[in-house]
């Protein structure tokens, strides 16, 4: 499959097989390609979090407002970031390799999705964060999708893009 290919069939998934499991070369295959993601700061100051027994996955369900169905997931990877007030460069460079991770699950046949909207404290309490520096960022449900899938609403590309300057759009011949 080449990396079109992968782009097109790219989607967010939001049920998921609760029989199926990730074996050990399917995580670390995913988590080689987050691993091998450019850095802005080439500290890679974040870590995942793979949850994947069936207990951890239903309380973090819990503190997951409109998400339930992510404790079915094969596993959810917790995105955990040491958080500086100086700037955001370690939260870009976990959201660079998680959208590598997330493209790798695609060459598995594996479904994603990305959840932000969760009870961030809560969470790293149950995942044993201590250090209030670190912060879980994001949870990736990762496992066999049982829905087709949806890729949401997407703009043009002249939507998306400005010609040098905001207000001129980008022409093409």
């Amino acid at each position: 499959m080449d990396f079109f290919e992968v782009v097109i069939r790219n989607k967010r998934f939001e049920s998921f097989d609760s029989e199926h499991m990730l074996t050990s070369d399917q995580i670390k295959q995913l988590l080689a390609c987050a691993q091998l993601a450019p850095s802005l700061s080439d500290i890679q100051n974040f870590t995942y979090i793979i949850i994947d027994e069936k207990i951890l996955k239903e309380k973090i369900a819990e503190f997951s407002p409109n998400f339930e169905w992510i404790k079915n997931a094969s596993a959810i990877f917790a995105v955990v970031v040491l958080i500086r007030e100086e700037d955001d460069t370690n939260i870009i460079d976990a959201i660079i390799a998680s959208s590598q991770l997330m493209m790798a699950t695609v060459i598995n046949n594996l479904g994603y999705s990305l959840i932000v909207d969760f009870d961030q404290k809560a969470i790293g309490e149950i995942l044993g964060l201590k250090d209030p520096t670190l912060e879980v960022i994001a949870l990736i449900p990762v496992g066999k999708p049982l829905d087709k899938g949806t890729q949401g609403y997407k703009r043009t590309i002249a939507e998306l893009s400005n010609h040098n300057y905001l207000g001129h759009p980008l022409k093409f011949p």
